[in-house]
């Protein structure tokens, strides 16, 4: 029995092993593809949007779909102190190769999302500008600013037809998880558009993110809670499905993790949108990347499953007053 169970385990690493190299040499052919200039996935994009009322410049990474109006959409959030660059380097091309659109996202005051030198107030006691430090007021303008931006960008994108906005998903880190789910809630109380008779016709301005992956989630950040909005978005006529993935190894990441698994999961159903994955070690957030632990691969499975077979084609999403028919 000992010996049937190490076989067992040692196989699963090996088919690990294998899975990611696989996963790493196509990343490197989708990499080459576009630096030879040979057919292949459209080279991504640095683009610097405007976030809406404060106006704070957030960085994000375009990788259009060859799909173009088929194509699902992933939208990739770092963890604290992180930046986009954790995913551009090896998962977001991959994930651009399987007929995703994905934006790579810089946080406000990460990564390049930062003001210039001369907007910044320094302090002469302080090694680091002020303006540095994440207070409540960042937070929660990741949620409604620099998560609106993004979601204005794949909008217009959505209208060229480019991607189809209405099948979304959110992958998040640990400090980005109540963000994640927070503007999540925020898509889906949009008031739709007045546009038609009744409710069923109107044009919806949100319901657009279907699906999040939610790796090493912390409890919340300075006004901000990961698990307040979750009240709402377990509802199943909403129809989300959600990942959880943590170190099993990490106490402190493992017992957040479980309750908000425990938070998601509708105990008195078969409930097959809410799954929760425990990785060895205990690596946190987005350090369990490229480290072969099967994070990316259940990232891929779960976004196939619960984003890529969705039903619904592109539709125009502009209020019918607006469109010139």
């Amino acid at each position: 029995m000992i010996n049937n169970l190490f076989c067992m385990k040692k196989c699963q690493r090996m088919f690990l092993a294998f899975a990611f190299v696989c996963t790493s040499l196509l990343a490197t052919s989708v990499l080459q593809a576009q630096n030879t200039g040979t057919k292949g996935p459209a080279k991504p994009k640095e683009i610097t949007l405007t976030a809406p009322r404060d106006g704070f410049p957030i960085s994000i990474t375009y990788y259009q779909s060859s799909n173009a109006e088929s194509a699902p959409v992933v939208v990739l959030l770092h963890g604290k102190g992180g930046s986009k660059r954790v995913w551009d380097k090896q998962f977001a091309p991959i994930l651009q190769q399987n007929g995703y659109a994905v934006v790579s996202v810089d946080l406000r005051k990460h990564g390049q999302s930062k003001l210039p030198e001369t907007e910044k107030t320094v302090n002469r006691n302080q090694k680091k500008p002020a303006s540095s430090k994440l207070k409540t007021y960042d937070y929660k303008a990741m949620v409604a600013l620099d998560m609106e931006a993004v979601w204005q960008f794949i909008f217009a994108e959505h209208q060229k037809k480019h991607l189809n906005m209405q099948k979304s998903a959110i992958v998040a880190s640990d400090m980005s998880v109540p963000i994640a789910l927070n503007y999540t809630l925020y898509d889906w109380t949009k008031v739709p558009y007045d546009d038609a008779p009744v409710l069923a016709a109107k044009t919806p301005k949100g319901q657009t993110v279907r699906a999040l992956f939610l790796i090493s989630p912390v409890t919340g950040v300075s006004g901000v809670n990961s698990m307040q909005p979750t009240v709402r978005l377990k509802d199943p006529l909403l129809g989300l499905a959600f990942e959880v993935g943590v170190g099993q190894k990490n106490s402190t990441d493992l017992k957040i993790a479980n309750k908000l698994y425990e938070q998601l999961h509708l105990a008195k159903e078969k409930d097959t949108r809410v799954k929760i994955n425990k990785y060895p070690g205990k690596l946190t957030g987005t350090d369990m990347l490229g480290r072969r632990l099967g994070l990316e691969i259940d990232i891929l499975k779960f976004l196939d499953r619960h984003l890529k077979k969705l039903p619904g084609q592109w539709a125009d999403r502009r209020p019918r007053f607006d469109r010139e028919e």
